[in-house]
């Protein structure tokens, strides 16, 4: 943790004027009733340019309104208090996440946790990725133990990062995980209409064109440090449209045999490693949900390639490879789609063996029956 402190204090000048100044910038809005002009570009740069004189470009929003309102008793706070109080506040969600993993997987989990370079560098530079990891913990925990609906339901209150989560509510209809889709899409449109009642349908608006407006210099820069598709295209300098969508129909199929009779871990695993490739916008703090895969994998998977992958993508030095530039900086992403890869393989080979089992049980009986 030490590591990760020290990081954070060489990264601080850079949080105050980037990621913390937009969840800063989202809560002060809400703080003064401004949601109907929540996502207008104007507004939040003048609000930016308030808190920080010398900011010279917007750094966007782009959170639902309905976690703005979440963000707005931070606000309340003066902008560097604000700061600390959060980092500290991440930390211990963090410290609490690797509490349940040490309760549930034993004392090498911890080892794990403390490795998680995406977890040090979302918190230093002032990201709530640990929110994130602590809502999949929650709702893996409630699915464990049968509560399909509340799982699905706690799961949605992710959706302030949506794009991370595309691939659940798929392997939520592919594996007919009915009551977990209904908690999941109830919770999810409980959370819309908290949006458009707190914004308005002009905010609405401003929303979706803020999301699509593709000059925004902030809204998603440096593409090649992405984990996803779109990073691995960047990086390898291939034709964007055609890799993205034979990429899109790779990443589905490989889904598609990863949920085959797939257990709970291999289940969620492979969703929520599907969705991140899929993301038009995933980046290395992303990565800290994936925490709970890494242990997922590491603990519940009978495949020595597949847990091999897992610990090797749990390396520091994996995430770190964006610092190469490209093509080096595809690491992450290209690791992530071998562990994808893995889990659907570990569904086939599992699969034939049972197949295989079944005939020689078949063969047994049948000779037990001749003599």
């Amino acid at each position: 943790m030490s590591a990760w402190i020290a990081l954070g204090i060489m990264v601080k000048p850079a949080a105050l004027s980037h990621d913390f100044l937009s969840l800063y910038t989202g809560g002060s809005l809400a703080r003064d009733g401004h949601f109907a002009q929540l996502h207008s570009l104007d507004v939040q740069f003048a609000r930016e340019r308030a808190i920080v004189p010398q900011a010279k470009v917007l750094v966007p929003f782009i959170r639902p309104a309905f976690n703005a309102a979440l963000l707005a008793p931070l606000a309340l706070l003066d902008y560097r208090t604000a700061f600390l109080l959060w980092t500290i506040a991440q930390w211990a969600i963090l410290v609490a996440c690797w509490w349940w993993g040490w309760k549930r997987f034993g004392p090498d989990a911890l080892l794990w946790g403390a490795l998680s370079l995406p977890a040090g560098i979302g918190i230093a530079h002032g990201q709530d990725a640990p929110v994130l990891l602590a809502i999949m913990i929650a709702g893996y925990h409630l699915s464990d133990r049968g509560k399909q609906g509340w799982a699905g339901l706690v799961w949605s209150l992710a959706l302030f990062k949506f794009n991370l989560l595309l691939g659940l509510p798929l392997a939520m209809i592919a594996a007919r995980r009915w009551r977990m889709l209904g908690g999941f899409a109830g919770g999810g449109a409980v959370l819309a209409l908290i949006s458009l009642a707190l914004g308005g349908v002009q905010d609405a608006r401003n929303y979706f064109a803020m999301l699509t407006d593709k000059r925004i210099e902030r809204l998603s820069p440096t593409p090649e440090f992405m984990m996803n598709l779109q990073g691995i295209a960047a990086n390898l300098g291939v034709p964007d449209v055609t890799f993205l969508v034979a990429g899109v129909i790779a990443v589905l199929a490989l889904l598609a045999c990863a949920l085959h009779n797939a257990p709970l871990w291999r289940w969620f695993s492979s969703a929520l490693i599907a969705g991140m490739l899929l993301s038009p916008h995933t980046y290395g703090y992303d990565a800290t949900a994936l925490l709970l895969v890494i242990w997922l994998v590491l603990f519940e998977s009978h495949s020595a390639p597949t847990r091999a992958i897992a610990a090797i993508f749990a390396m520091p030095l994996v995430p770190l490879t964006t610092l190469l530039g490209p093509p080096w900086a595809a690491g992450s992403a290209i690791v992530l789609v071998l562990l994808l890869e893995a889990t659907a393989w570990e569904a086939r080979w599992f699969t034939e063996r049972r197949y295989s089992a079944a005939l020689v049980q078949k063969s047994v009986s049948s000779t037990e029956r001749t003599i």
